[in-house]
């Protein structure tokens, strides 16, 4: 089952995480980057959050504290997050 968020855009969506700054680049229309954790809607981070996952990360890469700090996770809707994906040409 899928859990849906309320979207004061696009109503109740599902739900889906992404980094700060991929919330920041919807206002901008930037290319900040597109990583996504797998799936149609995995969890998504940019070029920055992907830099400071891999340095803290160690060999493997792993998030950990540090990490998802700098990248403050924040839920967006499945519509929104779709926008950022085409925004991105991905």
């Amino acid at each position: 089952m899928t859990n849906t968020v309320e979207c004061h855009a696009h109503g109740e969506q599902e739900e889906t995480f992404v980094c700060q700054h991929l919330v920041g680049a919807l206002s901008t229309g930037e290319k900040v980057g597109f990583f996504w954790s797998g799936g149609p809607r995995g969890d998504a981070w940019c070029s920055a959050c992907e830099e400071v996952r891999v340095r803290e990360g160690g060999a493997t890469g792993d998030w950990n504290e540090r990490s998802e700090a700098f990248a403050g996770i924040k839920l967006l809707c499945g519509e929104c997050y779709d926008r950022l994906r085409a925004q991105h040409g991905i």
